[in-house]
């Protein structure tokens, strides 16, 4: 890789060849003073490509400067480009040399020159990510706000003490051997808000935004059960003599000592686990292998295939993860993290993305990460976003 030119990375970059690393390093390459020169220069051979020029509103040389005088104000490095097939009737190679062009200024820089350009987008609109607070549930009903409990036992479940810890996680701690019967708890997660939970038998959960967990305080002898809604990453804790259940939504995952995610949204059109490392069988019958994911559609079907195992825990690893992805299915998860509404205009069927963005992202970075597909744009009124196709919004 160490040996690998400048151009050589500049050509596959813009072909959409390269691999994670081979983007870090042409990132932290662009940024070398010694570089300035010539990325100015291949940027402004790409745009003087004939097949790309009908799509350029902006100078390629003022496009260098800008990239060179933010990178060092951007705090985040985000990806994003359209996914790789024709949309809304333009060829695909002026589509991948226009992403290209966007996702290269995209990636040192969120903030660039748009005297060329308006937008329904303000620097205003800093809806920010992250700010809601996981609530536990008690078996009587009781609410408690986890960010404002103070760390140490909470609560005592049946047999159990409810403990916060230092980290803000929740631990459960078996004081008696005495069977009190169940007791339920339910840990809830709202729109913009992950939390990571320790269940009674030491298994580590991950729940994402606008998810939920509902688990006995103390598990019985023959069985460890719990109900999910939303989307959650288990790594269980292996116990050949009392098997671990998930039910979500007319799903049924058993395992013995695995990891793997389910995601159970109700405006989602079918249930899916994906198996990280382990096995686990679904509904008492298909055995899955590591990278595979079972699908469970509304009508009951069950189908298995492998998908991207990257963009299926970006959630977990603080991005959005997009591999052409369908544009209703982003703004869903957009409308999750950032907890607002979405409305479409137009016809927006077959709009597809790929990329990756950070969750730290305020809202309006994200977006504008979006438009500057040329696909999409968006009108934001208070907390709701309105969805257009590019060329429907001008």
């Amino acid at each position: 890789m160490s040996e690998v030119t400048f151009e050589e990375l500049f050509k596959r970059y813009m072909s959409g060849a390269l691999n994670a690393e081979e983007i870090r390093l042409f990132r932290s390459m662009a940024l070398r003073p010694e570089n300035k020169a010539r990325l100015s220069q291949l940027l402004q051979e790409a745009f003087n490509d004939p097949d790309y020029a009908e799509q350029a509103d902006f100078d390629a040389g003022e496009m260098a400067e800008e990239i060179m005088m933010k990178a060092k104000q951007s705090e985040m490095i985000p990806v994003l480009h359209p996914a790789r097939k024709p949309i809304v009737a333009r060829s695909w190679f002026k589509y991948a040399a226009a992403a290209a062009i966007f996702l290269l200024l995209l990636a040192v820089s969120w903030e660039w020159n748009t005297r060329k350009r308006t937008r329904a987008i303000t620097q205003e609109t800093q809806l920010k990510p992250g700010t809601a607070r996981p609530v536990l549930i008690l078996g009587d009903g009781t609410r408690i706000a986890l960010d404002s409990a103070a760390n140490g036992a909470i609560a005592q479940q049946g047999s159990a003490q409810v403990i916060k810890l230092a980290n803000g996680q929740l631990a459960y701690k078996q004081f008696s051997q005495k069977n009190t019967g169940l007791v339920y708890n339910t840990m809830q997660t709202p729109n913009g808000c992950l939390y990571q939970l320790i269940l009674p038998d030491g298994s580590h959960v991950w729940l994402n935004a606008a998810s939920s967990i509902r688990y006995p305080a103390a598990f019985p002898d023959d069985k460890r059960m719990v109900e999910v809604s939303g989307e959650a990453y288990f790594d269980i804790v292996k116990d050949d003599n009392k098997p671990f259940i998930v039910t979500a939504k007319g799903m049924e995952v058993q395992v013995l000592g695995t990891a793997f995610n389910i995601m159970a949204y109700t405006d989602e059109g079918a249930v899916k686990t994906t198996l990280v490392q382990g096995a686990v069988k679904i509904n008492a019958g298909r055995v899955l292998h590591p990278g595979e994911q079972a699908v469970l559609s509304t009508s009951g079907e069950l189908v298995i295939n492998k998908p991207a195992m990257e963009e299926i825990l970006g959630w977990k690893n603080g991005e959005f993860n997009f591999k052409e992805t369908n544009i209703s299915t982003i703004m869903r998860q957009v409308a999750r993290w950032y907890d607002v509404e979405i409305k479409y205009e137009g016809d927006m069927s077959g709009i597809e993305l790929s990329g990756i963005v950070a969750r730290t992202a305020t809202i309006s970075q994200l977006l504008k990460a979006l438009e500057l597909t040329k696909i999409v744009r968006f009108k934001i009124q208070g907390r709701t976003i309105t969805v257009m196709p590019y060329h429907e919004a001008n």
